[in-house]
């Protein structure tokens, strides 16, 4: 994880969850789970528009000629 500036910030969270999320992420503390699972959803949401931007332009080129014919 790279060294960016932290700020302090209260929330209410549930327990049990935020006991599985450590689990499963074999996270340290319950900051290090939460700041994890923020940069996955902005990774995923990233990626998601990369898509939605690359359907705009009209999609990949399939130079290998395997995708089957687009439906309109």
């Amino acid at each position: 994880m790279s060294r960016t500036a932290l700020t302090r910030t209260n929330l209410l969270l549930e327990t049990g969850k935020v006991r599985r999320l450590r689990k499963a992420l074999q996270s340290r503390s319950n900051s290090e789970a939460v700041r994890r699972v923020i940069d996955e959803r902005l990774a995923v949401e990233a990626g998601l528009q990369a898509l939605q931007d690359l359907r705009k332009l009209g999609g990949p080129e399939d130079v290998f000629g395997r995708a089957p014919a687009k439906r309109r």
